[in-house]
């Protein structure tokens, strides 16, 4: 699991440069004027700039619970719910290697998240 973990950090941050990273004459794809051309109206410009801005903040979001996952399995504490402190199944672990709760506090969760208690922790 470590090494799908550091795999899936590397892809991710292969993504962003892939995005950020532009020759020194060009906009970088992502950034405050990289939507913007000299043809482009200022609320289409605003949208994507909007869309990129989410993206980018999902991207870093993801990449932060892939380091909080590969500091547990470093420190031994991968694959115990921060909620119960009971044993993830392996199958949960590998389906996805980020998760961070049991299934049945995960559904405990969500399930307060939709009444509007919030985590019961």
């Amino acid at each position: 699991m470590n090494q799908r973990l550091h795999q899936a950090r590397e892809d991710l941050l292969e993504t962003v440069r892939s995005r950020t990273d532009s020759p020194d004459d060009e906009a970088p794809a992502i950034g405050p004027l990289s939507s913007q051309g000299q043809s482009d109206d200022a609320p289409q410009s605003e949208m994507m700039s909007h869309n990129e801005q989410h993206l980018a903040d999902h991207e870093s979001a993801l990449l932060h619970e892939i380091d909080v996952a590969i500091g547990k399995l470093e420190s031994g504490g991968a694959g115990i719910c921060e909620s119960c402190g009971r044993d993830i199944p392996e199958d949960r672990l590998l389906a996805t290697p980020t998760v961070r709760l049991c299934i049945q506090c995960q559904e405990q969760l969500e399930k307060d998240q939709r009444t509007g208690r919030g985590p019961s922790m």
